[in-house]
């Protein structure tokens, strides 16, 4: 759990990952919440249904990793937001994260507020000295989400722009 001004930041258990596919309203209750804007929709269904799942299910993966993190909005008791990264550490000491706000919620700033706190975890686990994000060329609010937590532009393929936050 990652605590920041407004959020409480949770990964998801395997357990809870299901609820969070199977039923709108279950997750809600086992955490306590009220009933908000949380959905699982494309591609997010494929992303926790082909990767996280399997990902959890294997003993040798550390599942804060390749869960879901769930955003609590402490004040108003719901789901604001969800980020994840892709995988453990890789060899350069690399970890990617991707992240949405549900729509009726965007520019409340949950999305910076949510991505500041995992780099912050992030850059206190041993093996990681980077975080590396990606975004589409047109989407200008997730690059804003970046460079508000000092992300530097790195590369561009075709349509996609990568981001880098480096641990000084």
């Amino acid at each position: 759990m990652i605590e920041t001004k407004r959020l409480t930041l949770v990964p998801l258990t395997l357990d809870q990952l299901r609820l969070h596919v199977a039923d709108r309203h279950q997750l809600e209750a086992v955490f306590g919440l009220k009933k908000g804007h949380r959905q699982v929709i494309e591609p997010l269904l494929s992303i926790i249904t082909y990767f996280a799942i399997p990902r959890l299910q294997n003993p040798a993966n550390d599942p804060l990793y390749h869960t879901m993190w769930l955003a609590i909005d402490r004040q108003t008791q719901q789901f604001v937001a969800e980020a994840k990264f892709k995988g453990e550490p890789d060899e350069t000491e690399t970890v990617e994260i991707g992240y949405g706000t549900y729509p009726a919620l965007r520019r409340n700033g949950y999305m910076s507020e949510m991505v500041g706190g995992l780099v912050s975890w992030a850059g206190q686990q041993p093996g990681i000295r980077r975080v590396v994000a990606d975004t589409e060329t047109e989407n200008v609010a997730s690059q804003k989400v970046l460079e508000k937590n000092r992300f530097v532009l790195f590369d561009r393929v075709e349509n996609m722009l990568w981001w880098e936050y480096v641990y000084d």
